[in-house]
């Protein structure tokens, strides 16, 4: 798709000087008078000489560097992309260059760390000229939890907060208080904001709930509120994870076309596996403390080295032999939700079944977060997917209901729902509780997934007995818990990284004694404050809290974004042997039904899927509100 010039200004600073409005199209590239006097051909974005880089507060004769030896240039003729291995090292680039680590010794007055936005001619400081985007999560303020299941029924108030309201105020023609970036004080701006609203795909967006948006409309509505505050250099962390193809392709032809005008200068973070874009003529490749920098036909060579254990470790799987389907977790006949005038889902019809393995398929907005959320429960319109009854108005519709586990969601109390199903969601992720202090411990994390809350109960803090006789959890059942506990721990607990011990307090509140030969650093682990851990880290985290209590329902969505190659191949290598595995709740019956766990599993990406077709995995797409290829009986 060819795209319209966009206006050449002045590395991010919009102004009526740099560009003028073109009846011919929607901008019409001209020459920037201040590009032309100030920018020198091969100006210096960011410029490291070599330096190591620390915590703020560590001593430099004592403390382990974040980074040792980092020599880093960025020229304006230069599309840069960050490339992360590790557990966090990539956003903590992004931090150094936010100010939020130390560089020793200091770049070199008088330019400095930016010598491009070290402009004498201006008052503003360079940092204040630098903008960073992390998709990695979003916490709630103060760090507590937020019931995201809320967003359900939020969007049937008059009084809705829409995308354009809480995101876009600006340009509101009628808003009384303007913010800090107005949009009304040139047409240019107007434009231009038009222009990358209809290039996202935002435009049919902007009067809906923000809240009822899927996480790729939100990303992409977060990138536009980014260059609409005028950076001048623009880091974006992560900004494809999450996005369907075609969206992809779009955010990054936009991306491609700004960076080319320096309007604004782009550094983009990617993960190790993923597809580095063409345009990207350079790469940073972080990995254990070391920054290697040089031109992407030379450091493709490396990241290729980086990953070939992660291969080897794919290429060692072997096939397995598709499980033995059991009883239905989950049926879905004719299931519809409708906000009117839109139908979100149309006629679902979808039945679940213990050891099955589905990859649900759609683009964003296609409608998959509704229909998770139908299968956890959450959704207000889960409790009328009921038969229709003789004698009612729509007694000649088509017969449809919903039943979670044999029975229909009134009939389910919440707590006993939630303690049926292991979930990892971006939504969950973002509303997990992160205080510090006073937060929880890993130990306490992954404890509270065996009934599905946010709060640690009980002895040892793996719950109180949900469900169990007389309500109290038997001190069989309390030793499993404790050791499923340790046991994922110590299936999954290598591929995350701890912080020095020097600057995390440690809980042992909760915490048995582990087991004989349990290695030092594992205990470390379980008692770190969940708070303090870097983001990829916080998301095995809370995929171990899952999939510890083995329960018959598996669902996970987008649950590969932020981790490393060495934390995917880890996590596919254990999903592929555990998910087969008698559940919990078959090992303590005498029904014999047993096959496992159902596993849903939610990505845009093939290769992220733990299993192939010859492994029995069925592909559930959804377009539209409407699903193919799901199984019905």
């Amino acid at each position: 798709m060819a795209y319209p010039s966009l206006p050449a200004r002045s590395f991010g600073v919009i102004s009526s000087q740099n560009f003028k409005l073109s009846s011919a199209g929607p901008f019409k590239r001209c020459r920037s008078i201040k590009s032309v006097s100030t920018a020198p051909p091969h100006s210096v974005v960011l410029d490291i000489p070599k330096a190591n880089v620390y915590r703020f507060g560590d001593a430099n004769n004592r403390a382990t560097p974040v980074f040792r030896d980092l020599e880093w240039s960025v020229k304006t003729t230069e599309s840069w992309a960050v490339v992360g291995s590790g557990s966090g090292e990539k956003s903590a680039i992004f931090d150094m260059l936010m100010g939020h680590l130390r560089i020793h010794p200091p770049p070199p007055p008088p330019l400095g760390l930016f010598p491009l936005l070290s402009n004498a001619n201006e008052l503003r400081d360079p940092h204040d000229c630098v903008s960073v985007v992390s998709f990695a999560n979003r916490r709630a303020v103060g760090g507590a939890f937020y019931d995201y299941t809320a967003r359900y029924g939020a969007v049937r108030e008059e009084d809705k907060i829409t995308l354009r309201q809480s995101m876009f105020p600006e340009t509101i023609h009628d808003l009384k208080s303007q913010s800090r970036i107005s949009l009304h004080e040139t047409a240019t701006d107007l434009q231009l904001f038009d222009y990358l609203v209809a290039k996202m795909g935002l435009g049919h967006l902007l009067d809906l709930p923000r809240i009822a948006l899927s996480n790729g409309q939100t990303r992409r509505a977060r990138i536009l509120k980014a260059l609409l505050a005028k950076p001048r250099l623009l880091l974006l962390d992560e900004p494809l994870t999450g996005l369907d193809v075609e969206n992809r392709s779009t955010v990054l032809a936009i991306l491609h076309e700004l960076h080319a005008a320096c309007d604004p200068h782009i550094i983009i973070g990617l993960r190790m596996h993923d597809v580095v874009p063409e345009w990207v003529t350079h790469l940073a490749i972080v990995n254990d403390g070391q920054v290697r920098t040089g031109p992407k036909a030379k450091m493709l060579e490396v990241k290729t080295q980086m990953q070939d254990a992660a291969v080897a470790a794919a290429a060692d799987e072997v096939v397995q032999a598709p499980t033995t389907l059991g009883e239905p977790v989950v049926e879905m006949k004719n299931v519809s939700v409708t906000y009117p005038p839109r139908q979100v889902l149309k006629n679902i019809t979808w039945t679940i079944r213990k050891g099955g393995r589905y990859h649900l398929q759609g683009a964003n907005g296609s409608g998959k977060t509704t229909l998770l959320s139908l299968l956890t429960g959450d959704h207000p319109q889960s409790y009328t997917q009921l038969p229709s009854s003789s004698g009612t108005a729509d007694a000649n519709a088509p017969s449809r209901h919903l039943r979670l586990f044999g029975a229909p969601r009134a009939r389910l109390a919440t707590p006993l729902l939630q303690a049926r199903i292991g979930l990892l969601t971006p939504e969950l992720f973002d509303a997990f509780p992160r205080r510090h202090p006073g937060g929880l411990s890993v130990w306490e994390v992954l404890g509270t997934g065996f009934e599905g809350g946010c709060v640690s109960q009980g002895l040892h803090g793996v719950g109180v007995g949900t469900g169990a006789p007389g309500g109290v959890l038997s001190e069989a059942e309390r030793a499993w818990r404790v050791g499923r506990v340790w046991e994922v721990l110590g299936a999954l607990g290598e591929y995350a990284s701890v912080p020095t011990p020097s600057a995390t307090p440690s809980s042992t509140r909760h915490i048995p004694p582990p087991p004989p030969n349990t290695p030092p650093a594992l205990l470390d682990l379980a008692q770190t404050p969940f708070a303090l851990l870097p983001t990829p880290a916080q998301r095995l985290v809370l995929l171990m809290r899952a999939l510890v209590a083995r329960h018959p329902l598996l669902l996970l969505d987008e649950v590969f974004s932020g981790m490393d190659h060495k934390m995917i191949a880890g996590v596919r290598r254990y999903l592929r042997e555990s998910t087969a595995a008698p559940t919990h709740a078959d090992a303590d019956s005498k029904s014999g039904q047993d096959g496992g766990q159902a596993v849903v599993i939610i990505t845009h990406l093939e290769g992220e899927v733990p299993w192939g077709e010859a492994e029995g995995v069925v592909r559930v797409v959804l377009r539209d509100g409407e699903l193919s290829g799901a199984p019905s009986e």
